[in-house]
């Protein structure tokens, strides 16, 4: 029989990797939303296949508040609906302290002439192609 400290080197080295996910996604006892978002800007000449982006700028939460990855885009017709969701566990007492978000999310897809709609969780900005 193995004495009990022998055997706690092994149980910290199983239960390091346990806190956190194999995969990205929501984590089970936690608090899931969008992002805060306080201003859209479309972006031409960004690095995306459309040549266009939009660049998001808003407020993440605060210090235990982090961003769901990938970021989701879907598209219907002239609109594109882009999602940006963070989590933060349910009970945890967190410094008060904005984690901000900047970032240009490239736009997916052709953008033939015309008028397209991207909305970023609740806002949204409209654009032409000439």
């Amino acid at each position: 029989m193995r004495s009990v400290g022998a055997l706690l080197p092994l149980l910290a080295a199983v239960s390091f990797g346990c806190g956190s996910p194999t995969e990205p996604g929501p984590r089970p006892g936690t608090i899931v939303g969008p992002i805060q978002v306080e201003s859209l800007e479309i972006v031409r000449n960004a690095s995306s296949s459309s040549g266009l982006g939009v660049r998001v700028q808003g407020v993440v939460g605060d210090g235990c508040t982090e961003l769901i990855l990938p970021i989701t885009q879907e598209r219907e017709g002239a609109l594109v609906r882009i999602r940006i969701l963070r989590q933060r566990p349910a009970e945890a007492v967190c410094s008060q302290i904005a984690k901000l978000f900047d970032q240009v999310v490239p736009l997916l897809g052709g953008f033939p002439p015309g008028r397209y709609v991207v909305r970023v969780n609740d806002s949204e900005v409209a654009f032409s192609v000439p």
